[in-house]
């Protein structure tokens, strides 16, 4: 698969990013201009899964049901067909494993590489980029480098977590990267362990842990302590047109309210009420100011988070199970310290409410609170570069970066970078709703189309 950078003149796009964003780019490209010349770098062991699709465990389940996972927005069936040659019985209500969503991405890699010998897969880091009069110079740690018209940085998930106390004392039994693989391994079966936060990315640590034959109890801790809700059928209720309620976080709130009340009394539940708001949600989001969307943040992006983005109801079974045996113990607080404790840690928090400090000691102590978004404080070269130069900007929120609305930067002189590019989680100071493969596959779309349109079609007419 690996090509080296030394073939001759310019690309007219340069994907930096391997991963799902990276190869759904890569493969729109090539779809809509199959003579187009692209680049895709990337440095992972097993490009096109990322970090979301490279675990190796089968209890990690997709939290959207096969049949809104194609990878391609006009050929809906496209993961299904492909999941019914993978997964006995399974259809499009199937909640597949994440690692068959990885060998499904691999396979479109693969299908797009061999495709056409205009599209190179170049194993490497890129660690710099700089304009030269029309074309981006990109510059890898092996300190070769290749020119393109366009670059698009197809991040991903970038960032570990942040520490929420300082792990120095205890460093040898805490975990901060929570998708490393072994987080979970090394342990005794019965040693007890403690996973920070209460998400999706406990859910699957918890899980992932019990697979790998762990039977100790598990800790989780947060400062609301709650769990994700779970996938149910339900009868939708679609918006003709977003009402005008939605002009400050608070008259949202009211109208979700009044809504799942009113869905409740004619045998719908809230979940119609959530999921009729996806069409919305990034024109919402770009209608509040800084001041309400920082409100949103402080008061109410766990609850949406919970009851937007839902467990599997394999997955809720699971937990559930888990909780009545008492083998996963939720708790209410923040952390206050971790001191070392023989060879295990002995960690203190504050309940939530009562204020009372507990003690809690374990054998291992992994960061389960989501991937880190400040990247005001990234230490990627490449991130780095860029930021060091005024090509890419973290927003004031620290959600990501700033773009305008077809995924090009923001400089730091306040203008769009012409032919610098991005998509996926970077976006969601724009977008908000940029994270899950359904919009992501949009944006991948529509970014090749405006890449063919500004880049190829118009080096033809020139």
């Amino acid at each position: 698969m690996d090509n080296n950078s030394g073939a001759s003149g310019p690309f007219q796009v340069a994907v930096i990013g391997a991963g799902a964003s990276g190869t759904l780019v890569a493969a729109q490209f090539m779809r809509l201009a199959p003579r187009g010349r692209l680049a895709l770098i990337g440095n992972a062991p097993r490009p096109a899964r990322g970090v979301a699709y490279e675990t190796p465990y089968r209890a990690n389940l997709l939290n959207v049901a096969a049949g809104n996972m194609s990878a391609f927005p006009d050929v809906k069936n496209h993961f299904v067909d492909w999941l019914k040659n993978h997964l006995t019985d399974s259809d499009a209500g199937t909640f597949a494993p994440r690692t068959l969503y990885g060998d499904y991405l691999a396979d479109i890699l693969d299908e797009t590489l061999s495709r056409t010998a205009n599209i190179e897969y170049i194993s490497g880091t890129a660690v710099g980029l700089s304009r030269q009069k029309d074309f981006w110079n990109v510059r890898l740690e092996n300190g070769a480098s290749l020119m393109a018209c366009g670059v698009v940085l197809a991040f991903g998930n970038l960032l570990a977590p942040g520490d929420p106390i300082d792990f120095n004392a205890v460093a040898s039994e805490y975990w901060r990267n929570p998708w490393a693989e072994d987080a979970v391994k090394g342990l005794t079966a019965d040693a007890p362990v403690l996973l920070i936060g209460t998400g999706l990315t406990m859910v699957d640590v918890a899980l992932s842990l019990r697979e790998a034959g762990h039977q100790g109890p598990i800790h989780a801790i947060s400062r609301h302590g709650r769990l994700y809700q779970s996938h149910k059928p339900y009868q939708a209720r679609p918006l003709q047109e977003l009402p005008g309620d939605f002009k400050s976080p608070v008259g949202a709130l009211r109208w979700i309210r009044s809504r799942v009340e009113i869905a409740e009394q004619a045998g719908s539940d809230w979940r119609a009420v959530v999921d009729s708001l996806r069409p919305y949600t990034s024109r919402i989001w770009s209608t509040w100011s800084l001041k309400q969307r920082a409100s949103f943040l402080r008061h109410a992006r766990n609850v949406w988070d919970i009851h937007r983005h839902r467990m599997a109801p394999e997955i809720s079974h699971q937990v559930e199970q888990l909780l009545v045996k008492k083998s996963l113990i939720i708790h209410r607080g923040r952390l206050v310290s971790a001191a070392q404790n023989g060879r295990n840690a002995e960690v203190a928090w504050k309940e939530t409410g009562s204020g009372k400090i507990q003690a809690l000691n374990v054998a291992r102590i992994v960061n389960c609170t989501g991937p880190g978004r400040d990247y005001s404080i990234a230490r990627s070269p490449l991130i780095n570069d860029l930021r060091d130069s005024g090509w890419i900007v973290p927003d004031a929120l620290r959600l990501g970066f700033e773009t305008d609305s077809d995924g090009r930067f923001i400089a730091a002189n306040g203008r769009p970078v012409q032919g610098l590019f991005t998509l996926g989680p970077v976006r969601i100071p724009a977008l908000w709703e940029s994270i899950a493969i359904p919009e992501i596959r949009n944006q991948a779309l529509a970014l090749a189309e405006l890449l063919v349109t500004e880049i190829v079609e118009a080096q033809v007419s020139a």
